[in-house]
């Protein structure tokens, strides 16, 4: 019996069409998945900077209540805790 090759051809494009439909899916999947990857990088760099001002604002507070004795030290010692929180408080306000 002897066979022609285009009665293989459905079979061949068949198989072309579902291997062109899982590259599209996959895609797609991993298109998707760049999206939560930089809403993931966004909402872990905002916990960052709220890890880092606390982390600041405890300092700030230590220090505070090491030089509540001496106002003038106090204030010169600690002063740059404040400076550190406000430039902190800039940057967040302009990348919104």
């Amino acid at each position: 019996m002897i066979v022609h090759p285009n009665l293989y051809a459905p079979r061949r494009i068949q198989r072309e069409r579902v291997s062109q439909q899982l590259a599209l899916a996959l895609m797609f999947l991993l298109l998707s998945g760049c999206h939560y990857y930089e809403e993931y990088r966004v909402l872990k760099s905002t916990a960052d900077i709220q890890d880092e001002k606390a982390q600041l604002m405890k300092a700030y507070r230590l220090c505070l209540a090491k030089y509540q004795v001496d106002a003038a030290k106090s204030k010169e010692l600690c002063g740059p805790y404040t400076q550190t929180l406000r430039e902190i408080e800039v940057k967040q306000s302009q990348q919104r």
